[in-house]
């Protein structure tokens, strides 16, 4: 036998003993649970190996009818997993995990709709690494049109190309499911792409653009997986896995286990690991809570000197800053990554061997790390931020595969980018987009009627003509052959007004094509392909790096001001001297968050304690508190409008003379604040609060304090910063946050931070500020009227004087 055909006994032998070792749905996707007060416990232990489930059969229900399930070409995608699969003798095929997902969890935001101008919906997910498919099953609900005939009209659905089944309508019910479709395990790889095809017959017009012709998929079908632990690898080069694999969309958890005693070297260390993973997590996020014993299950970080490890691990033979991964000693299928040294310095050395050599980390379990020298950075340079000092291109920023669609309207086109939020323009001068894109040639589309719609943050902008009628010179040249050489192409320049530009972006584009239809009904081509170019480009080069703060939207969507600089080198975090499990998991959460914004490691932040701020006194600074400890850190709150006392947050008492000036740094307040704003809470029950305020060390700094009575309510403020939905509740100087419902205020008096040429200043100084433009166009008539008056005057006595001449001469 060859051992190809081996490899496949071994295969289907592995699938056929693993598919009856089902288990239970997991009962819920909670955070794993905080610790409280300065005692760390360790992670609860995971819940036992469920029981054994029988495997229901297909739901039949009115509304449509389910094709059956083919297998015949299941050994065609066997190599997919085979790799995979022929590790898997050994695994813990006794433990099996039900995972069930619905559409909405694996990406679809609403209903997936499909018309015969868009026949294709569908949604990528991934499968660990780690983890082996023995058994899925697919359960879908919706609604198909009336108007179809069930005869030549259909939804085919298929996983990586194999097909799964088929929904045909029935007009009597137009509602369907659930409707069950077992699908064959040896159809799942690593990155999975699930499709919803639709193919439309009704009576009378096949117009694909029919309104008429649609089905839809609710996003509260299921996808139901039962997997099994593959043997672990524990290799270095393997790295995020198996903390975090980059297929699967689902926010990441990832414990860290840290001695009862925090230091600032072992917190910096660990801030540069979290860091780095929330660079690798991007958009999804993570948390890291923290524990003080190995975790009973799965995987976890070890950061600390190696005489301070736990006792479970013995006392690993170190000789230097040393990475190893190694079996979690109540769990073999959990890895525990241990980043350790002989002393503080040497296990910082460690972080920073996983954040800037993760690259060159080898295929073994074990790596002793040489020191690394980190160039520091400049200002505004993070690695995710667009550059500001040329055009860029939209190629740069996302896949071509991204820029193109499939249909008459294949829906929204997206290019995600990132940019500081202190942009500033002379006179609010806007950015340049050039945009390219193609259509299909010849007479396919209905002109008059196709566009293409060009957005940013589901904002419009501007609609063009997919075929913009060509002069008669260019019909001209292209006939005799020397027409453009991107004939075809259509480009157009629109402007970006720069308050649409903030720190997370999306340039949004919508085709909408018409067919072009002849009498009888015949349509076009039923699929087209058109593309926006990726030589399209964005132009920033005309922004300067300046704004006025406080302002904590600028936190919320950048990172900003702390992501200046994208190592933190010019930021401190202020921790109380002995914090909980909580202040820290925030901590390492917040790091995460900064990574993921400036996809950098955070290797230029310090730590401290209050009694040392003075020590980072020329630094911005991020504190991070309960307010039983908040008396510590009280003062750094000198320059905002609120205090801390007693426990509690109240509104800070301002003078008249601070209100006027107030008035003269930004009059807008006074028509925002009509009433008087009271605050006073002592932030219990979840509660957290962000105040952000000119640091009152030095000028031009900022001070970010997060602060809660409880453990909950710090969590739920630095979750809030990784989540889009809440940016743009997220403003002003405080934010109050009760889980989703947030509050904002803006009292505390405004200060600068940037700098501009100096032709500019006159600009920046007069812009969006009425009182001082009239103090300076008064101050400007009186010099004037005074100029005038002297010149009248001088004028006024030379003709005395010429007068009295003449009356002696004569």
């Amino acid at each position: 036998m060859r051992p190809r055909d081996m490899k496949m006994v071994s295969l289907i032998a592995l699938l056929v003993f693993a598919t009856g070792a089902q288990a239970a749905p997991i009962a819920s996707k909670a955070p794993a649970p905080q610790p409280t007060g300065n005692d760390l416990p360790p992670l609860p232990a995971s819940a036992p190996a469920a029981q054994p489930q029988a495997q229901a059969g297909n739901n039949a229900a009115p509304g449509a009818t389910a094709a059956a399930t083919p297998a015949a070409d299941a050994a065609n995608n066997a190599d997919a997993i085979l790799d995979n699969a022929e590790n898997a003798a050994g695994a813990g095929s006794d433990v099996a995990t039900v995972h069930t997902y619905s559409l909405k969890e694996l990406g679809a935001e609403s209903a997936l709709t499909m018309r015969g101008s868009a026949p294709l919906q569908g949604l990528q997910f991934g499968i660990p690494a780690d983890q082996l498919v023995t058994s899925a099953r697919l359960v879908v609900s919706g609604a198909m049109s009336p108007n179809l005939q069930p005869d030549n009209s259909a939804v085919t659905i298929t996983l990586n190309e194999q097909y799964i089944g088929t929904l045909r309508p029935d007009p009597s019910h137009p509602a369907f499911g659930p409707l069950s479709f077992d699908v064959n395990p040896i159809f799942f790889v690593s990155g999975n792409r699930l499709n919803f095809s639709f193919a439309a017959g009704s009576k009378g017009c096949t117009d694909p653009s029919n309104g008429l012709q649609w089905a839809s998929v609710s996003e509260h079908s299921q996808l139901q997986i039962t997997t099994i632990p593959l043997p672990p690898r524990r290799q270095l080069a393997r790295l995020p896995q198996p903390f975090f694999d980059k297929t699967v969309r689902q926010k990441v958890v990832i414990p860290f286990v840290l001695a009862q005693t925090f230091d600032p070297e072992v917190l910096k260390a660990s801030g540069i690991i979290a860091s780095w993973f929330g660079q690798q997590t991007d958009y999804r996020g993570v948390n890291f809570p923290v524990f003080s014993t190995i975790p009973q299950t799965g995987n976890a970080i070890v950061v600390g000197v190696a005489d301070e490890l736990p006792s479970a691990l013995g006392r690993p033979s170190i000789s230097g800053p040393t990475l190893m991964e190694v079996a979690n000693p109540s769990d073999p299928n959990g890895t525990l990554l241990l980043v350790t040294g002989r002393d503080r310095d040497e296990v910082i050395t460690a972080s920073k061997g996983v954040g800037f050599g993760s690259s060159a980390l080898p295929v073994a379990s074990r790596m002793d790390v040489a020191p690394i020298d980190v160039a520091p950075r400049a200002a505004n340079d993070a690695p995710s931020f667009i550059p500001t000092t040329r055009p860029v291109r939209l190629g740069e920023l996302v896949p071509v595969s991204a820029l193109q669609g499939e249909g008459y309207t294949p829906g929204v086109l997206s290019v995600p980018f990132r940019v500081s939020p202190d942009l500033y323009t002379w006179r609010d001068r806007p950015y340049k987009l050039n945009v390219r894109f193609r259509a299909p040639d010849g007479p396919i589309l209905d002109v008059a009627r196709s566009h293409l719609d060009v957005g940013i943050n589901n904002t419009y902008l501007q609609s063009y003509s997919l075929r913009e009628q060509s002069s008669a010179v260019d019909q001209l040249l292209r006939r005799v052959g020397v027409g453009t050489q991107n004939a075809g192409v259509e480009q157009h320049t629109l402007t970006i007004p720069p308050w649409m530009v903030f720190g997370q972006d999306q340039l949004q584009f919508y085709f909408d094509a018409a067919p072009l239809t002849e009498p009888g009904c015949r349509p076009g081509p039923s699929l087209i392909h058109m593309s926006v170019d990726p030589d399209s480009t964005i132009d920033l080069s005309n922004s300067y790096h300046i704004t006025r703060m406080p302002n904590l939207a600028y936190m919320a969507s950048a990172g900003y001001p702390f992501t200046t600089y994208a190592d933190l080198s010019r930021s401190a975090v202020v921790l109380p001297d002995h914090p909980n499990g909580t202040v820290v998991s925030a901590y390492l959460d917040l790091m995460g968050f900064m990574g993921a914004t400036t996809w950098y490691p955070v290797s230029g932040v310090d730590i401290v304690s209050a009694d040392h701020v003075s020590d980072v006194a020329d630094r911005n600074l991020i504190v991070l508190s309960t307010l039983s400890n908040s008396g510590e850190v009280s003062s750094l709150l000198a320059n905002s409008a609120y205090q801390i006392s007693d426990g509690r947050l109240h509104m800070g008492l301002r003078s008249t003379l601070s209100g006027v000036w107030n008035i003269f740094q930004d009059p807008m307040s006074v028509l925002s604040n009509t009433h008087p704003t009271e605050v006073e809470t002592a932030l219990t029950g979840g509660v957290g609060a962000m105040v952000e305020a000119e640091s009152p060390l030095a000028s031009g700094r900022t001070v970010l304090a997060l602060l809660s009575g409880d453990g909950q309510g710090l969590d739920n403020l630095v979750q809030i910063l990784g989540q889009r939905k809440n940016q743009a509740k997220v403003q002003g100087d405080l934010v109050l946050a009760h889980g989703d419902d947030l509050t904002s205020y803006r009292s505390s008096p405004l200060y600068t931070v940037g700098t501009l040429p100096m032709w500019l200043m006159p600009d920046w100084y007069m812009h969006n500020h009425p009182i001082r433009v009239v103090v300076v166009g008064l101050f400007g008539c009186l010099l004037v009227v005074a100029v005038l008056v002297r010149a009248l005057f001088r004028h006024a006595m030379y003709r005395r004087r010429q007068l009295q001449e003449e009356r002696q001469k004569s």
